[in-house]
């Protein structure tokens, strides 16, 4: 564009100035060829007759400037030249002529024709009436001039020019390329740096060249490339300290739009909803997990909802909380997901423990309520039923007494307000005593109790009333709820860690369904027979209390109808728990 724009100022100051000279050459000529007529009416014409006008003509003016010099009558012939000296004169034929024939002076230009030696050249000429005076005739002073020579001179001038427009064009191209150089490099760098950096390519760093406004701006330029760098770094680091956070939060969180486009979700919320990948939209994600119609996108200034929904056996509380910009108005909605699973499963054992409590307490309170009325009614008459209602009365109070033992010493390894004994105990003989405890009972069912005695001494170190009250009832559930001639066998194993002591019957089992809640308080696979047979549904979650307490576990293995395997781990490095008596 540069380069464009001075080749148009030369053309057209090379044209003025062309236009200018042919003027200026033009009007030259034409004085030279009126004083030139001017000359030959003064000198030849004036007060001389025509018959000498050859002689005085060739006498007074020449044609050596190159202007030829003519007298012609009144019809145009020639009568006297300078550039034929005798007759026959030439003949011409012009513009001009005829113009001063009707008596107007004229030019004319342009019209080619020979001269005396036949050279055919192009002409300017120029034809003035002379009138004569009294009788005197007319004539007309014909002059011309070779415009050849005023041609090569405009010629050469245009040569001349074209060649300072060449030269000053090839000094533009250098100017131009130095001009760019120090201007229009700078700037297409600044552009170019400009794009890249739009692009996301903040670590750049443009040359400074200069000192003047370009390199100031190329500073300018560097340092918030600098600025733009350190802060998309501090940007990048909290946007992956953010993710992270993110990503490894045990609560799930999915953020939606105004439009209702997902944004994002986090692996806990994938994971909660049990999905791939979530691709669904705000409308999608309610109607799918069945959200009531409380919760919509646009919640305006309205505070957070809690809404609870079910996913497979999972329970998942979702909160959903609006997110403004800076102008107030909403810019979408963040739902945080919870996992309350275990807290409505805790909920609901507390509500079963609370309804199991009050429920294993109403049966035996009912039953002493109904026989002390019936003894008040007048049955304290008869001794032998008195005594019956009594013995019934005693027994619930001892059913009661029972219970509440059992719930009291729960709440203190809740509370860890028990104080274990803790003494080393030879198992091989602890268990064949327990087995001779119990071989009556057995016997009595006609079942087969036996102990295996481990191959060589297994001490453990335990509290020996707390392990007697583990192993009694682990023993007293397989006999209890083991059919006739059914076989229970104890026997000891071990691993690095452990002593494993295991109660083995061939009794009727637990159902797999059944078999995680045993340990659960007041939990009974079989309800109405565990009543039957007096038990509280305490005896395994306390037994499980107290193997944690010593460091172990108890497990259970069964398959219904097959019988069950009851396992007592004992570490064989015991360290105490923290329980003191209450």
């Amino acid at each position: 564009m540069y380069l464009g724009l001075v080749l148009i100022v030369m053309i057209v100051s090379g044209s003025y100035i062309l236009l200018s000279l042919r003027n200026i050459e033009m009007e030259k000529s034409r004085t030279q060829l009126e004083q030139y007529a001017e000359k030959i009416d003064e000198q030849v014409i004036e007060d001389n007759d025509s018959q000498y006008f050859q002689e005085n003509l060739l006498r007074a003016v020449t044609n050596a400037v190159g202007i030829e010099g003519n007298i012609l009558d009144a019809n145009g012939n020639t009568i006297a030249s300078t550039s034929v000296f005798q007759e026959p004169y030439p003949v011409y034929s012009d513009q001009a002529i005829i113009a001063a024939m009707n008596g107007i002076s004229s030019f004319s230009s342009g019209k080619k024709s020979t001269d005396s030696f036949g050279l055919l050249k192009e002409w300017m000429s120029y034809a003035v009436p002379i009138e004569g005076t009294g009788d005197n005739e007319s004539y007309i002073i014909y002059t011309r001039l070779d415009a050849g020579d005023m041609r090569s001179s405009l010629d050469q001038t245009t040569k001349t020019i074209i060649i300072a427009v060449a030269i000053s064009l090839f000094l533009a191209v250098i100017m131009g390329y130095v001009f760019a150089q120090t201007l229009t490099g700078p700037i297409l760098a600044l552009t170019k740096g400009a794009k890249s950096m739009a692009e996301g390519n903040f670590e750049q760093s443009l040359k400074v060249r200069s000192s003047d406004e370009i390199g100031q701006l190329t500073s300018s330029f560097n340092y918030m490339a600098s600025e733009l760098t350190k802060n998309m770094s501090e940007i990048y680091q909290e946007k992956n300290r953010l993710e992270i956070l993110l990503h490894n939060m045990s609560d799930g969180v999915i953020s939606f739009n105004k439009d209702g486009e997902l944004m994002l979700a986090n692996t806990a919320a994938t994971e909660m909803l049990g999905v791939d990948k979530i691709e669904m939209d705000f409308s999608t994600f309610i109607r799918k997990y069945d959200i009531n119609s409380g919760v919509y996108l646009d919640m305006g200034s309205e505070p957070s909802q809690k809404v609870a929904f079910p996913v497979d056996k999972h329970f998942i509380n979702a909160t959903f909380t609006p997110y403004y910009n800076a102008a107030g108005q909403i810019e979408g909605v963040i739902v945080v997901l919870q996992d309350i699973t275990e807290q409505k499963k805790l909920d609901d054992m507390r509500k079963e423990f609370v309804a199991n409590v009050s429920h294993e307490l109403r049966t035996p309170l009912t039953t002493v309520k109904s026989y002390t009325e019936t003894l008040m009614d007048g049955a304290m008459e008869d001794k032998e039923i008195a005594m019956e209602f009594l013995g019934i009365i005693d027994s619930e109070a001892d059913r009661m007494a029972f219970l509440v033992r059992d719930l009291l010493q729960l709440s203190r390894f809740d509370n860890k307000q028990v104080c274990l004994d803790i003494c080393a105990i030879e198992m091989n003989d602890f268990l064949a005593l327990t087995v001779k405890q119990n071989k009556i009972h057995a016997e009595a069912k006609r079942q087969e109790l036996t102990f295996e005695p481990y191959e060589k001494p297994v001490i453990i170190h335990a509290d020996r009333d707390r392990l007697g009250q583990v192993v009694n009832n682990i023993v007293t559930n397989a006999m209890k709820y083991s059919l006739e001639q059914a076989s229970i066998k104890i026997y000891i194993t071990e691993d690095e860690t452990y002593y494993k002591i295991s109660v083995k019957d061939t009794g009727m089992g637990i159902a797999r369904e059944d078999l995680p809640r045993i340990f659960e308080r007041f939990y009974r696979v079989d309800k109405a027979r565990s009543r039957a047979m007096g038990g509280t549904g305490l005896g395994l979650a306390i037994a499980k209390e107290i193997m944690e307490g010593h460091g172990g576990r108890l497990s259970a293995e069964s398959e219904y109808g097959k019988g069950t395997t009851m396992t007592m781990w004992f570490p064989k490095k015991f360290t105490t728990q923290p329980y003191t008596e209450v």
